[in-house]
């Protein structure tokens, strides 16, 4: 299989093709379980790209069929590989559920919460302004080198930001 290409067909193909034990890094941005039909427009609006995200059979469908995508996603992960997994409040319960029971609850390492602005504010509950990435390993050891992930805020973000709540190395805020 080669590298550095990206295939946009069903990964459960794909991931039949690569042997056990032979990746390093997955990083899965599934549909979402959001209920809705999703059209985008490319390049010079002469190609319209669009997937539903409506599932039959409701929740526990949807997660019975990432459960079978994530393990074979397993299989092909190496012992010191790195899970993570991209989702939000629809379906984010029953997912952690269904990777704990895949990875086993002491392989999950960390959740990172990504806070988004958007959107008005609702009268009746919390405003649902944030993805979950959840964070497995495969085995005991595996490589995490958080300064590899680091950029810097651009011009247009610094200027938002209104709190000192940043992170500072030398010189640059990140």
């Amino acid at each position: 299989m080669d590298t550095g290409v990206i295939y946009c067909d069903d990964n459960m193909r794909r991931l039949g093709l690569l042997p056990r034990d032979s990746v390093d890094l997955i990083y899965l941005d599934p549909p979402f379980f959001s209920n809705r039909q999703y059209e985008v427009i490319w390049g010079d609006e002469a190609e319209v790209r669009s997937f539903e995200d409506r599932w039959d059979g409701g929740v526990h469908h949807y997660v019975e069929w990432m459960k079978e995508r994530v393990m074979e996603m397993h299989r092909v992960l190496k012992p010191t590989g790195s899970f993570y997994l991209h989702c939000d409040w629809h379906a984010a319960h029953y997912l952690k559920a269904m990777l704990d029971d895949v990875f086993g609850e002491p392989h999950f390492q960390n959740e990172v919460i990504w806070y988004y602005r958007g959107g008005g504010v609702s009268k009746s509950r919390f405003g649902r302004r944030h993805d979950n990435i959840f964070f497995y390993t495969k085995g005991s050891e595996w490589a995490f080198n958080v300064d590899s992930i680091r950029t810097e805020y651009s011009a247009e973000s610094l200027e938002r930001l209104k709190y000192t709540a940043r992170s500072f190395r030398g010189d640059k805020v990140y």
